[in-house]
């Protein structure tokens, strides 16, 4: 009978000559260790995998988080984000003290401070305070009224107000009346064009910003604003009784000058703008124009989305002059490039013409130093694509873009998010925008320096000029000279055109004698001129 007993060496190790069940034994061993690889590599397999898993879905959830849908209001208003989930913690304030700071501070305020205070006023200096301190001109807290009356007014193009356009004097911080709008309160109230806040319903106002001027004078339908305003052509104050309503604000207005030549000013890029942009354009083109001006003299600026609309109304659809051969695989090739995003280092996003319309007579803008943002955009925009000619004063220099994100409470914060940048990708930011014709409103040549700052000569001083009217430098000079013009040899400028030389023989010939008598805004004629040319 087999001996199956199993036996140990004096090592307590299998004792494999003695026992009869060592085949066996090593069988089953050699199949468990086969068995225990196969399970370890099973495992490691597994655990790759699941490694691999979460690293796409914290991938996938990244870049979701990173498509924005920027285009309306990247320029101005409307950038609405829902929530916020989670902010980065680079940079951070500390917020254990900070809130711990701010405490020990409330509570003496509540015990020793004499007056009474207002909490929500408190509370809203503060954010707002935080928004100036990162030392950005066009980064702003709206209280929660603010921001209903500011999207009011931006999204339907219609409020309630007085209704007439306010800018402020960078010199004097006077608010002054830029625009009154048509059959507004403001025109039946009286308020005339260049008209200077004074005082509203006895308050003070001169030197407040042109936001605390707009948010006194805006009211229920029916209440009564009693307006002071210095009024320069009398030269005296001038007292107007004011009734707020409602104010449908026509943003777009046009005409027709000499020689079938189409006129249309647009106040901002905003609200209804672009629908009464087409609609304009489509009466001009109707009534036969052989030009068009564009006027943007003052236009703030406004919305991406409505300056994209209206700039792809004029620009046909596939030119792709900006997105052929192109080193940014992120443009679509082939296609008409609008304009394009960036943060930091990163092209974000990118827009393009597709409505199929185009505008196809010669067109001249209009410029000034009041031209800024969206109005930058469109004017450079037209002329990349030489779809425009550009006359007047070198632009505002706003090539940065805001965000607006609306917090719960019905507030919201604005603040600068990237650039942007016409197709040639030109930085319009603080350089501005060169005319094509350089010449103010009287009809005078503006110069430049490399730096687009203007230069002035008188007798033997030569000035610099920022883009408020601002000295920067001024030299002693032996002989003013006009060499320092800048002259782009891509957009050179046309000398036979120039009303304001001379020796263009045209400046004598009786038509133009004519038009000269009749236009007060040299900077029309000029226009007019170039149109006559190019026609």
């Amino acid at each position: 009978m087999e001996n199956n007993e199993i036996k140990f060496d004096n090592n307590g190790e299998l004792d494999s000559a003695n026992s009869g069940l060592t085949k066996e034994l090593n069988y089953y061993k050699t199949k468990f260790k086969k068995a225990h690889r196969a399970n370890i590599i099973l495992s490691v397999f597994f655990g790759i995998f699941a490694v691999a898993l979460i690293v796409f879905f914290v991938f996938l959830f990244l870049v979701l988080k990173n498509i924005k849908s920027n285009f309306r209001g990247l320029l101005g208003p409307n950038y609405n984000i829902a929530s916020i989930s989670q902010m980065s913690k680079e940079n951070a304030i500390n917020l254990e003290n900070f809130t711990k700071k701010l405490a020990y501070i409330d509570d003496v305020i509540n015990i020793m401070y004499y007056y009474d205070k207002d909490n929500k006023k408190v509370e809203d200096a503060m954010f707002a305070g935080y928004l100036k301190a990162l030392d950005d001109k066009y980064s702003e807290y709206y209280p929660a009224k603010e921001f209903e009356e500011f999207t009011e007014k931006t999204t339907e193009g219609v409020y309630h107000g007085i209704g007439c356009l306010v800018t402020q004097d960078a010199k004097t911080k006077d608010c002054i009346v830029n625009l009154v709008y048509e059959d507004s309160p403001a025109e039946k109230g009286g308020v005339l064009k260049d008209d200077i806040f004074v005082s509203i319903n006895g308050e003070y106002v001169r030197g407040l910003s042109v936001d605390e001027i707009v948010s006194k004078v805006r009211g229920e339908e029916g209440a009564k604003r009693v307006i002071e305003v210095f009024r320069p052509s009398l030269n005296q104050n001038v007292s107007l009784t004011v009734y707020c309503g409602k104010v449908d604000i026509k943003l777009v207005n046009t005409d027709i000058y000499e020689n079938d030549i189409g006129y249309i000013d647009v106040d901002e890029f905003t609200g209804k703008a672009s629908k009464q942009f087409k609609k304009g354009m489509d009466d001009l083109i109707d009534k036969g124009v052989k030009g068009i001006i564009i006027d943007l003299r003052g236009n703030p600026g406004g919305e991406l989305m409505t300056v994209c609309e209206m700039m792809d109304y004029v620009i046909k659809d596939r030119d792709g002059r900006y997105t052929l051969n192109q080193k940014e695989e992120v443009f679509e090739t082939g296609k008409t490039l609008l304009v394009y995003i960036k943060e930091k280092e990163e092209i974000v996003d990118a827009a393009y013409a597709s409505d199929r319309h185009e505008i196809d007579v010669p067109i001249v803008i209009l410029t000034n130093q009041g031209t800024a943002s969206a109005a930058e955009l469109f004017t450079e925009c037209l002329r990349d694509y030489k779809k425009a000619t550009v006359v007047g004063v070198r632009t505002y220099g706003k090539g940065v873009v805001q965000t607006i994100i609306p917090y719960e409470d019905g507030s919201a914060f604005k603040f600068t998010a990237s650039e942007y940048f016409p197709p040639s990708g030109y930085s319009i930011d603080v350089k501005g925008i060169l005319p094509d014709y350089s010449l103010d409103y009287s009809g005078d040549e503006i110069l430049y320096n490399d730096d687009n700052n203007i230069v002035v000569y008188e007798d033997d001083t030569k000035y610099i000029l920022d883009k408020d009217g601002g000295i920067l430098e001024e030299q002693k000079i032996e002989k003013a000279t006009g060499s320092e013009i800048v002259e782009n040899d891509e957009k050179p400028h046309v000398e036979n055109f120039k009303i304001y030389d001379d020796n263009n023989e045209f400046v004598n010939e009786d038509w133009y004698l004519e038009l000269y008598d009749k236009y007060d805004d040299k900077q029309i004629l000029q226009a007019l001129i170039v149109l006559r040319n190019e026609k």
